[in-house]
This record gives structure tokens, sequence and C-alpha cells, in this order.
């Protein structure tokens, strides 16, 4: 890769955070070149390595834009792995804040080791970021300082987010799955490479909460993904939640297309269009795909590909229910309170919602391409009476009723099925809790989505947790390292 050390100079103008180098720090030796981190200390005092922006793929830019990732070339000299930097998206909330940049595909990778070998052979983490697959980044998780005291190589990475990653015309032009064939493309370099950093890429894990745990539960069902793994822990979230598969993806290419000037009759010409417009115009269009306020949250993602190679090529319940799956451990969790998002972000809206929930519902509960709009009220109404009670109102009074209708229809239901169907047909074991543990800080007491994460990671507090919380993440953490060693 012969402009590689120019992409990375060009990257640092836009790090979300930037470390120094000394010559002291740790290097790797790889195929690919060598690669310089820097140390960190663990929660116990460890010293431990640090390698935070080491490119997996080609820059997905200008030509390849749109298309799948290529793997990286060789590089000369030496990678300095000490830079964090976001794909290319809009704020989950405020669709109008535009961040990253589309040269994004980066892993980091954390060693509890001084002088890593391959003949450590440490079972590796690889965490999926979350997002509802068009916000979101790996560093994020870029803090697993309670994991470096656990003898494990914890690898977080970006991958392509909404319209940039998950575009498809339902045709050969743009099939789809970017952003999953991404993931794909970086446990693939884990393969090859992760055996430098002390990992044995025989004892691979995937993590990942809310669309990272979808992510990972579709990647049992992917042909693509075989062998790429071996153990799966999703959080929050299911390959069978209503988010975890785009809706009438070919449309909205083509509503994209016409809101930019592209010519929408052929999907080639449409695509050659849209690889023209700068990438942030492009993304100042996804609040086209909202109906209300923001949601459905994921307008853009994972979607069911037609022709060869493709990522996933029937509806997950289908291959789910078929046995089409990779026989592996998989353990999967919810929360209490799985619905206070998006509830939580509506609280201040109540009286609206009420009053026009007809309206409101079918984006709120993400049926608004899968139910006819003729249908869309009476259903609503329906819901309503059964959560809330005949002739209730959505107020403040009914708030939690509203938070379980939520928790229902985006999360509970489709991981109970997912549950017991691939306990049914898979002979490896199948894991699910409950996490209602609210914290010693909750002033609510309740426990939102995804919240049992926090325990894991050492940033996500931003606070000093209490003795209890700390107990907490003790038994957390254990019961991960265990799920890892033994499945």
């Amino acid at each position: 890769m012969n402009n590689l050390k120019t992409l990375q100079s060009v990257c640092r103008s836009y790090d979300d955070r930037q470390f120094p180098i000394t010559p002291s720090g740790p290097t790797i030796t790889t195929p690919l070149g060598k690669v310089r981190g820097y140390w960190k200390t663990s929660a116990k005092g460890e010293k431990f390595a640090a390698f935070e922006g080491i490119p997996y793929a080609k820059p997905p830019i200008g030509k390849r834009r749109f298309e799948a990732a290529e793997p990286v070339e060789q590089w000369k000299g030496i990678w300095d792995a000490n830079f964090l930097v976001k794909c290319a998206q809009t704020d989950l909330i405020q669709t109008e804040m535009i961040q990253g940049e589309e040269d994004c595909l980066y892993l980091n990778i954390y060693v509890p080791r001084e002088n890593p070998t391959r003949k450590d052979k440490l079972d590796v983490i690889v965490h999926i970021h979350g997002g509802a697959f068009m916000s979101g980044s790996g560093h994020y998780y870029s803090h697993p300082e309670y994991l470096m005291d656990e003898d494990v190589v914890f690898v977080s990475f970006n991958y392509r987010l909404g319209i940039l990653g998950f575009l498809s015309t339902e045709d050969d032009v743009v099939p789809g799955n970017n952003g999953m064939k991404d993931q794909v493309l970086a446990l693939k370099w884990v393969q090859k490479y992760i055996t430098f950093f002390g990992g044995n890429p025989d004892s691979v894990t995937l993590t990942g909460v809310s669309s990272g745990a979808c992510s990972v539960h579709l990647h049992y069902l992917s042909p693509m993904s075989d062998g790429l793994f071996h153990k799966g822990f999703s959080q929050s979230g299911t390959a069978l939640n209503p988010f975890a598969i785009q809706d009438e993806p070919l449309m909205k290419a083509k509503l994209l297309g016409a809101s930019l000037g592209c010519p929408t009759s052929s999907t080639h010409a449409l695509v050659n269009c849209l690889k023209q417009r700068p990438f942030r115009h492009i993304l100042t269009k996804v609040s086209l795909f909202h109906g209300y306020l923001f949601t459905p949250f994921s307008p853009f993602g994972p979607v069911i590909e037609k022709g060869r190679n493709a990522f996933l090529h029937k509806n997950p319940y289908y291959l789910l229910a078929k046995g089409y799956i990779q026989d592996l451990p998989w353990l999967t969790s919810n929360t209490a309170h799985e619905g206070l998002f998006p509830a939580a972000y509506i609280y201040k809206d109540l009286a609206n919602v009420n009053e026009k929930w007809g309206e409101i519902a079918p984006f709120l509960l993400d049926y608004n391409y899968t139910l006819a709009t003729l249908l869309w009220e009476t259903t609503a109404k329906k819901i309503k009476k059964h959560y809330l009670g005949q002739n209730e109102e959505i107020n403040e009074a009914n708030f939690m009723k509203l938070v379980q209708m939520f928790s229902d229809r985006l999360f509970l239901v489709d991981a109970e099925y997912a549950v017991r169907l691939q306990g049914k047909v898979n002979k490896s074991p199948v894991y699910y809790y409950r996490f209602t543990y609210p914290g010693d800080h909750s002033t609510n007491k309740t426990v939102a989505h995804g919240e049992d994460a926090q325990y894991f990671f050492h940033n996500i507090f931003n606070r000093q947790p209490s003795c209890n919380e700390l107990q907490m993440k003790e038994l957390l953490v254990d019961m991960l390292i265990n799920f890892v060693r033994t499945g």
C-alpha cells in the first residue's frame, strides 16, 4: 500500500483521540508490516499494549464507495497505531449532525502482554459496536481495562454505517450489506493476523450490543462467516428483531437518488451518480427516511440479498427455523426495560403522541413498511388498548406501560423466538439471561437498553462505580470469560 502513510496523516486530521508514540512503544511485526502501539494500564494496575487504528481494508472511497471492501495491502516502515476514527454517520437523534469520514475501516487490538508472541494463543474477543446500524464506532469500547486483567486479546473495529454501509439496489449493482461484509473482512483479518498479537484464531468469541448484537447473530446465519468465529454473545439484540432487516431498500435508494438530482430509471446510472456526490451531502438526506422524529431508528441496515455471494440470502426467521445456522454456543440477553429506547426520547412529547397515535405508532413500533397503510390506525388502537387498557391515554401515569409495549415489539418477543428456535435446531448450548440490576446511581430504578454492557468496559460509567456495581462487574466479567473459555 504505497499511499497508506499519506492516508494515515490525513486520517489524523479528524481523529477523535490521538496518543503520543515513543520508540519504546510495543511493536509487532506482521506479514503486512510493523505496527507500533502504546502502553495502557489495566483496572488492577497491570501494563497492557494498545494498538488503535490498524487498517484492515483499503479505504472505501471514490470508486470503492458502495462496493465490497478489499483487503488492505502491505505498508512500508512502521504503522503508528495510536489514533481513533469513526465511520461517516449522522447522530442517531440529531440527524443534522454529521461526523466521521469515509476512510474509516480500522480496528483496535488490546493485548495483556508486554511482548506478545505467537506461542501465547490467548482467547480472542471481537466486539461489534451498536448504534442501530446508523451510528457508533469501535472505539466507544476502547477501554477494556477490566478484560485486560483476564488474559484475553480484545479487538474492536469500525464498519460502514447507514446509507454508505447498507444502501442496496436489490440487484448486482449494489446488492447491499457492505457494512456486514466489512465485518466479515475484519474477522478474516483476525484469522490471518491475530496470532502475531498473541491471540488464538481458533478461539474467537464475537460480542455485540444492540445492532452489534444483531450482527453477531446474523454471522451465525451467513455462509460468509463460516469458520471465522467459535462463540457469540448478543446483548439486547438478535437477528429476528424488526430493526435487524431493512425494508424496501430499492425504494429508499431511488428516493435518495432523486433527492440528490440523480437518475433513477437505471440502478447503474443511479449508483454512478451517487458515487460523485460528497458523502456529507448524501448523509444530509437521512431524515427523509424517518416518519416521526428519528424513527424508525434503522432506515438502513442489513438486507436479504439477491444473487450469488450473498451475506444473507433468506429471511433470518426462515434460516433459523430450518436450521441453516452455524452450530456454535450462543449467549444472549435482554434488560428489564429495553423499551426505554425509544420511549425516553418521546417523554416530553407524550400529549402529541397520544393525539396522533394512529399516525405515529407505525414508526415507533416499526411496522410502517410491513403493514398496509389502511390498517395502521386500527392496529395502533388495538395495541394501545392491549397495553394501556380501554380508553386509557398515553401520559406520564402510563409511561411504563408504553415502555413495556416498546420492549415487547422491538426486543423481547423476537428474542424469545430466537432462543427457542436456536435451542431446537442446534446441539450447541444456548444461554439467555434477563438483566434487572439498576445500579446504585439509577434515579428511577430502571434498566435500559443494553445497560449490562457498561459492566464490561471501564469508561462507560463516566463516574466511579459503587462497591455493589463493582461486584456486579466481577460477576458479569467472570460469566463472559467462562463462556469464552468453555462455551
